[in-house]
């Protein structure tokens, strides 16, 4: 079902809802989805919204449509890197074993913009901790991250070291706040600076991956906001794991 009740947008909840229908087998490639009408119908929702979720749902590879015929399942892709899961890039990059590093820019308590205290469901000027990060894989600069927390839920936070540790991995084991569920929005940009440029090591004219994303505690409280802007192409070297 979808909860009219919660933040999370009602596109993205019935993404979520065909993927899973997908993921479960209860789609298989090959398969038609209820039309427009009937997904309007089954969740109570508008045309806009079913086919904001299912114009995303082709973009990413799941549907295909076919002229006079209807809307299919595709072969489900491959998700690229973190931005598919829940998982942070560390746990991502560790299990793939690809090497990785990260470089704190920016690390510090400030006061949230309209923007960030929205997407917090907190109130303007309310204090966030903000963490600017570079991400590194194998020594190329992939991932610029600006990263926002309420600071009101984790004291002292600013006082870790994140280059050392995962920013998930402190939620959980020090705080005992665990994500649950969350949305992504991703888009072709350009770089908007001359510091993304300088940073990702691109120019004005290379286009960028712009992901925004805001995950959530099982009881809907947000706790993190992240604006990411993406290398839209890179090498990794990749190797059989040695048998033991």
């Amino acid at each position: 079902m979808i909860d009219k009740n919660t933040p999370i947008p009602l596109y993205f909840q019935l993404m979520q809802n065909i993927k899973k229908a997908i993921d479960s087998g209860e789609l298989i490639p090959g398969d038609a989805i209820p039309t427009e009408v009937e997904l309007m119908e089954r969740y109570g929702i508008s045309r806009a919204t079913v086919r904001q979720a299912v114009l995303r749902l082709v973009n990413e590879g799941y549907l295909r449509r076919i002229k006079a015929k209807g809307t299919f399942v595709n072969t489900p892709p491959e998700k690229p890197l973190f931005l598919g899961s829940l998982k942070g890039f560390a746990e991502e990059m560790a299990e793939k074993g690809v090497d990785f590093r990260t470089e704190v820019l920016d690390q510090r308590i400030i006061p949230a913009d309209p923007g960030v205290a929205e997407r917090l469901l907190i109130a303007t000027g309310d204090p966030v901790f903000y963490l600017k990060r570079l991400r590194f894989v194998q020594e190329e600069p992939v991932i610029l991250v600006d990263g926002y927390v309420p600071a009101g839920l984790f004291r002292h936070i600013e006082e870790e070291d994140f280059e050392k540790n995962s920013l998930y991995d402190l939620l959980g084991k020090k705080y005992g706040v665990f994500l649950h569920h969350g949305w992504r929005e991703f888009g072709p940009v350009l770089p908007a600076s001359e510091e993304e440029m300088r940073l990702l090591g691109i120019g004005s004219k290379n286009p960028i991956l712009s992901v925004e994303s805001v995950v959530y505690t099982k009881n809907n409280t947000p706790v993190e906001y992240i604006d990411i802007r993406m290398r839209g192409k890179f090498r990794v070297e990749l190797f059989q794991r040695k048998q033991i």
